[in-house]
């Protein structure tokens, strides 16, 4: 009886090691969802930028399950560069303001939200069976994360107009494409490519963003 009580503790602790792992691993998945939702629902330029580049660098724990180092860096410093080029402009035409928290969320706000969370509900309720039927070697984690980070690119694209946050959409959209698809094969010419796409697309909507701000100041 006075044995087992090491026992018992020693199993517990153990317990709550492996629990508090599995939640370090999951937690980088979580802040980068919480971050394109905030992007989805946010309209603060300089909100939207960090949480866009949280959104990159979130991406590097979970493609270091799947990748070497030297990899698995592509993408979250592609996404540090757009993020850079996007600042820069926003910087140019005086888009950069200090970042107000406390403001109320308005009406297009909340029900994008809203279908935001409801659109990752969806999709949490039937992973399983899509994983399964379509992508049984991609894990659980990995694969939702890049239909999320897909499907809320998508619904930002059909719900709003300005070059700035089509630009964020898009790259969203990317980042899930791309992460999805390092875990099924790597391709040095795709990941060029991809690279190159993000950095035109940061380029092209530096471009509008320049002509919109001139177009509403004459």
């Amino acid at each position: 009886m006075v044995g087992s009580v090491p026992a018992c503790a020693f199993n517990t602790f153990t317990l709550s090691g492996v629990v508090m792992t599995e939640i370090l691993q999951s937690l980088p998945i979580y802040i980068a969802l919480l971050a394109a939702l905030l992007n989805l629902v946010r309209r603060q330029w300089s909100l939207n930028l960090i949480a866009l580049l949280v959104q990159f660098i979130c991406l590097l724990p979970i493609l270091l399950k799947i990748l070497p180092l030297q990899l698995a860096l592509i993408q979250p410093f592609t996404g540090l560069m757009v993020t850079l080029i996007l600042y820069l402009t926003l910087l140019g035409v005086g888009g950069i303001e200090a970042i107000d928290l406390r403001r109320s969320l308005t009406s297009g706000e909340l029900f994008r939200g809203l279908a935001g969370a409801f659109l990752l509900a969806t999709l949490q309720t039937f992973l399983l069976q899509f994983q399964q039927a379509v992508f049984p070697l991609v894990s659980s984690d990995h694969l939702f994360l890049s239909l999320a980070l897909i499907l809320i690119g998508l619904m930002q694209l059909g719900t709003i107009r300005e070059p700035f946050y089509l630009v964020i959409a898009l790259l969203t959209f990317l980042s899930g494409f791309e992460l999805l698809y390092s875990a099924l094969e790597f391709s040095y010419l795709l990941e060029a490519q991809l690279v190159a796409v993000n950095l035109l697309l940061a380029i092209v909507g530096a471009f509008f963003i320049v002509k919109n701000a001139e177009s509403e100041s004459t």
